[in-house]
Order: structure tokens, then sequence, then C-alpha cells
């Protein structure tokens, strides 16, 4: 089975998502975040994160629907 090749701003909004989820609780070792900050910047990411598994579905439909996509 072939991998499909997604945009790039689906790509990126899921990576973006990813390291704002991963990155506070990182950085909350050395520099103190207070937990507001902290609670806003993981929501964003899962929201980015979901928001871009979401496109990528779409997408994915959408190539197969139309024949875009070579076999």
């Amino acid at each position: 089975m072939r991998s499909e090749k997604l945009p790039r701003r689906i790509s990126v909004m899921i990576a973006v998502g990813l390291l704002m989820t991963t990155t506070p609780p990182l950085i909350n070792d050395w520099v103190h975040i207070p937990d507001f900050l902290r609670g806003v910047v993981i929501g964003v990411g899962f929201v980015m994160e979901i928001r871009g598994i979401i496109l990528a579905n779409r997408f994915r439909k959408a190539t197969k629907e139309c024949g875009l996509r070579e076999q």
C-alpha cells in the first residue's frame, strides 16, 4: 500500500500541535510557567492536532473520490 503525501499545511498543523502539547511539561522543569498559560498552550495544541487529523481525513476522502490518487 502506497502512502499519500499530505499537504504541507496539514503536516505543519499536526507537528506544531504535537510540539505544543509535549513542550510545556518539559520546559516547566526549568522555567516556571503559570498553570493557566500551560493549560492554554496544551489545549491549543490538542485542538491543532485534532483539526489536522480531521483535515487529513477529508483530504484523503476527497482525493479518493475524485480519482486523483494513482494506483
